[in-house]
C-alpha cells in the first residue's frame, strides 16, 4: 500500500497577493479626475464607493471623470459600483464620464448589455 501525503495549505505571502485598488484624485480644469489602477472587484469597490462620495459631499465638480484605463480586473460588482456613482454624480446635478476604459471593463460591460449607457472619452 503505498501513502501520498497532500501539500500543506499556504498561504499566499504579501508578494503573490493581487495588488489592491490604487486611486488618485486629480483636477484638470473644471472636472475632477479619479484614475483607477488595479482590480475593481468585491473587494476594492467600497474605496470607489467611498471617493465619489467624499468629492460629492462637499462642492461636486461639474465633471466626475473615472479614468480606467488602469483597471486590471473589472466584475459585475465593478458594474454596480459604476452605476452607483453615476446615480450618486446625478442626483447632484453633475456630469460622470469614463475615460480610457481598459479592454476588460469595455468587455464586461458590452457583455451586460452597458457598453453604450455610459459617456466614454479617449
Amino acid at each position: 500500500m503505498s501513502v501520498h501525503h497532500a501539500p500543506c495549505f499556504q498561504p499566499p505571502d504579501a508578494t503573490t497577493r493581487a495588488p489592491l485598488l490604487s486611486l488618485a484624485v486629480v483636477r484638470e480644469g473644471p472636472a475632477i479626475v479619479v484614475e483607477a489602477t488595479g482590480p475593481l472587484d468585491l473587494d476594492t469597490v467600497g474605496r470607489l464607493a467611498d471617493v465619489v462620495d467624499n468629492l460629492m459631499a462637499s462642492q461636486p465638480p461639474p465633471v466626475l471623470v473615472l479614468d480606467l484605463n488602469g483597471v486590471s480586473f473589472f466584475c459585475a460588482a465593478g458594474v454596480t459600483a459604476l452605476l452607483a456613482a453615476r446615480r450618486r454624480v446625478a442626483a447632484c446635478g453633475r456630469t460622470m464620464v469614463l475615460r480610457r476604459p481598459s479592454r476588460v471593463t469595455v468587455a464586461v460591460l458590452d457583455m451586460v448589455g452597458l457598453g453604450c449607457e455610459f459617456t466614454t472619452i479617449d
